[in-house]
């Protein structure tokens, strides 16, 4: 069998089968438990792979952007950050026009959606946050604003004063209409 030579590409795509996606699968805290046995798909314009940084930053654009998804876990953007810490995934950071990001937390939860100009999702801490012109629904609830921080294990929705004093707005819908 004859080997072929690894460009920069097959060499980028090869590390990010071994080494990100295994990373990926470890931390599901923000998914359903059974996300964690989906495998994870990627379609991308290009990356870049900071080994050094534990970064790795996908490409795309606002016709073709970026993404990632995992069960239930779709996240898209114009680029996706992906830091790790010693092969976990610490952070990912969203950003686009807008960045998207969807997920069923638990399965007793109705599906989360957010767009926004960044999103970040730090899975430490369990908390997603989106920045920037956001709609963030859930269960037909909508909340918008400048930004909206949503705490998954104690299922709470902040909205804080923007700094130029814009307010935040909520649509809460008639719980026996979801």
């Amino acid at each position: 069998m004859e080997t072929l030579p690894m460009t920069s590409k097959s060499y980028l795509y090869a590390h990010f089968l071994a080494v990100i996606l295994p990373g990926m699968l470890a931390h599901t805290a923000l998914a359903l438990p059974e996300d964690a046995e989906q495998p994870i798909h990627g379609s991308y314009d290009n990356s870049v792979l900071m080994m050094d940084e534990g970064k790795q930053v996908f490409y795309g654009t606002a016709e073709s952007p970026a993404e990632i998804t995992q069960g239930s876990l779709k996240i898209t953007g114009n680029e996706i950050t992906i830091e790790r810490v010693e092969g976990e995934i610490k952070k990912l950071t969203v950003s686009g026009n807008p960045a998207h990001y969807q997920q069923q937390p638990a399965i007793d939860q109705a599906m989360v959606t957010a767009e926004g100009e960044t999103i970040i999702l730090d899975y430490e801490t369990q908390h997603m946050s989106a920045i920037g012109q956001v709609r963030f629904t859930q269960g037909g609830d909508l909340w918008s604003g400048c930004q909206v921080d949503y705490f998954i294990e104690n299922r709470s929705v902040t909205t804080p004063l923007c700094d130029n004093g814009e307010r935040a707005s909520v649509i809460l819908s008639p719980r026996n209409n979801q």
